[in-house]
């Protein structure tokens, strides 16, 4: 028996014996001086080889053939644990303590198992997931963009009722303007031809103290000149404001109210576009009242 304790003492070093061969080794140790000194130097020796002998980089293919095992393998059920039997005093371990290399792949085959038991979930769920993420973020750029849309069309549609009711207020302006200036005692209407093309058609009444001014074809000026009109009496001219581009293009009538008494002639001449207190060109149109 000796024979093979002495024999299992290489085991024993590199911590490959089971508990019960452990203990009987270390017994066997405790009472052979000679044998633990062995024991101590195959030890050391492992020791110094395990330490010479660096970190090793298993293969890519070796993570994936033991992740695919470790899925493929029913765990066991635990095993019962047998009661402790009471024992004698145990006797002293020996100094030598054999070196105990870590299982550094178990641990990490164990710790990579319970990540991926954590985060494993089955392709068909992966599947659903991914597509009811990309319908949602389908509906809500539809959503968004259908909301700009509409806001866009909210907008255009909300011009378009402002411009309408402004045309509308300035067409009822101008109709109830004409009628006022129609059934005055001195209501008169005239076409003033333009020098330089096109025509400028008054109605006016001084008693009701109105005027309205519409134009057609009258030439497009350049930038930074505009028409101008003024109304002239023996004090000379007074400016009566420019004609917007939609004045003068015929689009609106101009419509003045104000006193006009002494008001002998109408005139336009072009002037910056900013207007002038005084003209400073001859003008294209000159019209008795």
């Amino acid at each position: 028996m000796s024979d093979h304790k002495h024999s299992s003492t290489g085991a024993w070093a590199l911590n490959a014996l089971e508990d019960a061969e452990r203990a009987e080794v270390e017994a066997y140790l405790e009472e052979n001086p000679e044998a633990a000194e062995e024991a101590r130097s195959l030890a050391e020796t492992a020791t110094h080889l395990a330490a010479a002998a660096g970190a090793e980089t298993p293969p890519p293919r070796a993570k994936r053939d033991i992740m695919a095992a470790i899925k493929q393998t029913r765990q066991l059920p635990p095993t019962p644990q047998e009661p402790e039997q009471e024992e004698s005093a145990p006797a002293p371990a020996p100094t030598v303590q054999a070196a105990e290399p870590a299982p550094a792949e178990e641990r990490e085959a164990e710790a990579e198992q319970e990540a991926a038991d954590a985060d494993v979930v089955s392709l068909d769920a992966f599947r659903r997931k991914q597509q009811s993420t990309r319908i949602l973020a389908a509906a809500a750029t539809v959503l968004l963009l259908s909301s700009g849309v509409l806001t866009g069309v909210v907008m255009v549609q909300q011009n378009e009722l402002d411009e309408t009711k402004t045309q509308l207020a300035q067409a009822t302006r101008y109709q109830q303007s004409v009628g006022q200036i129609m059934t005055a005692s001195d209501a008169k209407m005239t076409n003033a031809p333009s020098s330089s093309g096109g025509t400028i058609h008054l109605s006016y009444s001084t008693e009701e103290g109105m005027m309205v001014l519409a134009s057609s074809n009258l030439p497009e000026l350049p930038e930074g000149r505009g028409y101008e009109l003024w109304l002239i009496s023996e004090d000379g001219a007074a400016p009566a404001g420019m004609l917007t581009e939609q004045e003068a293009s015929g689009d609106e009538p101009k419509i003045l109210e104000g006193p006009m008494e002494g008001i002998t002639h109408i005139g336009i001449t072009v002037e910056p576009a900013t207007g002038s207190e005084q003209p400073t060109t001859d003008p294209i149109v000159l019209s008795e009242l």
